[in-house]
Parts: C-alpha cells; structure tokens; sequence
C-alpha cells in the first residue's frame, strides 16, 4: 500500500511530496526534509501524531 503526503498538507507553503511503499519509510524521508528544509520545526511526538494523521493511503 503506497503512502504520501506534501508539505502543503500541513499548510505550509513548501512545494515537497513524497510517496513511499511504507509509513515508516515515508517518515524517514519527512525527518530528513524537515531537518533540511524546515530546521525550526520541532519533531516532537506532538508533530510527529499531527503528520501521521495526515498521510494518505492508496
């Protein structure tokens, strides 16, 4: 089951997406981007729940 999610999808106005075969592989590629791109976010367990509520599945 492919899972994916954009930066948009959490309101930000960053044009990143990512699909993966898995969430945990997804999750890794957020971590990465968001220490990349989005340093002054805090990945926190907090954030972590807001951004697994918003994966979609197909």
């Amino acid at each position: 089951m492919a899972t994916s999610i954009t930066c948009a999808d959490t309101g930000s106005d960053c044009p990143f997406s990512v699909t993966t075969a898995d969430e945990g592989e997804l999750m890794q590629h957020l971590q990465v981007h968001a220490a990349a791109a989005h340093p002054d976010m805090e990945m926190n367990a907090e954030t972590m729940a807001q951004v697994k509520a918003l994966i979609k599945t197909s």
